[in-house]
């Protein structure tokens, strides 16, 4: 094999110009062909023949009539033209290399502004216009699934073209058998085989990639874009407290009776947007309240026979003006002797004033209507002009509340009398000649007083049909939406770790064009490199051999040898 292949006679192309040679020669050739001498001379003697012939006719054949033939003058190593030298055909390969990248880099980025602009879009995801043209949820969607469908198109036919300027590159620079060739063909389908991983890794690992890039790209990168439910910021009509009118004094009692019973904020009725939240912040009144002795108080002790368990009388605060109240509050153990009832005191006095404070308030629509706040004590700043209106809500609200809360609860002769709101609520509880009392009044009435504040948003006070409440300037709800959910880390990776694979095959395929070890997979150029004089003369028109070694010399398969 390897000594036909360096003492090969060169094949020329002769033209032939005779209508009716060719039947002939190729009956010669035919006879002949058992023995190179022989053809040779064959041909030689045809040649002759036929030139002697057309001196005597000195006619010129129809283009039709012209026909060639292999001579043993040509070669693979002569200086016919190829693609490895073709200097535009490398340029032109170049650029659809990279202009392939570049196009599918393109794309990858307006994939990415495609979702950024999604994900930033200040209203609900439920419709966008772009023109004339509104793209729903759903087409957002299929139009990102589309863009990485192309971005993973452009790549593959990067990686693809890089891989077969690689596969000439292996050829070139190795010898395989046919048997080998076979499977390295056939390694987009079969990269797995022995061969395709011991005698053409890095091939192999380019066609992994050329074939698991687009399962990459289309089963990750769509998950980049999701609908999810979230608060979304809109303009809302929100309303806040208002004290500038004049406050109706049975309203506020009936909001402090409610706030009392129900030991809780009353909500509001209506919602200025469905299945929201939103914030308001406004300025109430609140409690302080602290720990005295009976010397402080304006109670007087216990006589016989007589036990106070709840007395709550109002004052007025010397410094603010505001109303304040002093509440008693004790608890009694009866022991039941012979003649009387004899009772373990445990007597709390505590005085509670009013203050001004900061209410946050947040309101929650979207599981029923609950209400929460943040509150801070600030300082009142008394103006007779234009707080005089504040100054008299403030007190109304501290009267109303503080009205409930007087009142006695007393246990006489084992007989329990009450006259104070307090008794209908579970405060206090006494079955004679036992009470207990089921708050701390230090904690309790600070918190009750911070939900009549809260409870101020769920309807007015003001008087003859007036409101309390004003809009909030530029207020906004955080309003639960579909909205579109865009995980940029999560795309820019994959395209960037796709961007980098693929300018590495790129690069790859660049040099193998660049070293003249490239060429293309189409039919006439497989033919071409395959019907080499070298290759024709050791088929001799037979089926080579599995065994038999070939690899490519100037982009044309030539015999080789297994070193």
């Amino acid at each position: 094999m390897t000594e036909s292949y360096n003492d090969s006679t060169t094949l020329t192309l002769t033209s032939v110009q005779c209508s009716g040679c060719k039947r002939r020669v190729r009956g010669e050739l035919h006879a002949h062909g058992g023995s190179d001498e022989t053809l040779l001379e064959t041909i030689d003697a045809k040649r002759l023949e036929i030139l002697a012939e057309s001196s005597k006719n000195d006619l010129t054949p129809a283009a039709s009539e012209t026909h060639f033939f292999i001579t043993p003058t040509s070669s693979t190593h002569g200086a016919d033209s190829y693609h490895g030298e073709d200097t535009e055909w490398k340029k032109s390969t170049v650029e659809i290399l990279l202009l392939y990248t570049a196009i599918g880099t393109i794309i990858a980025l307006v994939h990415h502004i495609l979702y950024e602009t999604l994900s930033h879009h200040p209203t609900p995801a439920v419709s966008l216009e772009i023109g004339r043209f509104t793209i729903g949820p759903m087409w957002a969607l299929t139009l990102g699934n589309g863009l990485s469908w192309l971005v993973q198109l452009f790549y593959t036919l990067a990686i693809s073209g890089a891989l077969v300027q690689l596969f000439w590159n292996l050829l070139h620079m190795r010898h395989f058998t046919l048997r080998e060739m076979d499977r390295i063909f056939s390694i987009t389908s079969a990269f797995y085989t022995r061969t395709a991983l011991c005698r053409a890794t890095g091939f192999a690992v380019v066609a992994t990639i050329s074939l698991g890039i687009g399962g990459v790209i289309s089963t990750f990168v769509p998950a980049s874009l999701a609908i999810s439910i979230l608060p979304l910021s809109q303009p809302c009509d929100i309303m806040t407290v208002d004290f500038s009118l004049p406050v109706s004094s049975i309203s506020l009692e009936n909001l402090a009776a409610h706030v009392l019973l129900s030991q809780s904020p009353m909500v509001p009725t209506s919602s200025p947007c469905s299945n929201c939240t939103y914030k308001v912040d406004y300025f109430a009144p609140a409690l302080t309240c602290k720990e005295i002795d009976m010397v402080s108080s304006p109670f007087n002790p216990d006589t016989e026979g007589h036990t106070v368990l709840w007395n709550a009388t109002i004052s007025s605060n010397q410094v603010s003006q505001f109303p304040e109240i002093f509440v008693w509050s004790k608890l009694a153990n009866g022991l039941t002797g012979e003649s009387e009832v004899e009772y373990i005191i445990n007597p709390q006095i505590i005085l509670c004033t009013l203050q001004n404070a900061s209410y946050q308030v947040t309101i929650d629509h979207r599981n029923g209507t609950s209400v929460t706040a943040e509150m801070d004590l600030v300082p009142f700043h008394y103006n007779a002009t234009t707080s005089s209106n504040l100054t008299a809500a403030y007190s109304s609200i501290g009267q109303s509340f503080f009205k409930l809360l007087s009142g006695n609860l007393d246990i006489e002769q084992g007989v329990l009398i009450h006259q104070t709101f307090v008794s209908y609520t579970d405060w206090v509880t006494c079955i004679p000649p036992n009470c207990t009392r089921n708050i701390d009044l230090l904690t309790t009435l600070p918190t009750l007083m911070q939900n009549m504040g809260m409870s101020l948003l769920a309807r007015s006070v003001a008087q003859d049909n007036a409101s309390s409440f004003s809009p909030l300037p530029d207020g906004r709800c955080l309003n639960e939406s579909p909205v579109y959910v865009y995980n940029r880390a999560r795309l820019l990776s994959l395209y960037g770790a796709a961007l980098l694979v693929t300018s590495l095959c790129v690069a790859l395929g660049i040099h193998s064009i660049v070293g003249n070890r490239g060429s293309t997979l189409k039919f006439s150029d497989l033919v071409y490199a395959i019907m080499s004089p070298e290759m024709m003369e050791m088929s001799n028109g037979r089926k080579l051999p599995q065994d038999t070694v070939i690899h490519a010399v100037r982009g044309r398969f030539v015999p080789g040898k297994i070193l």
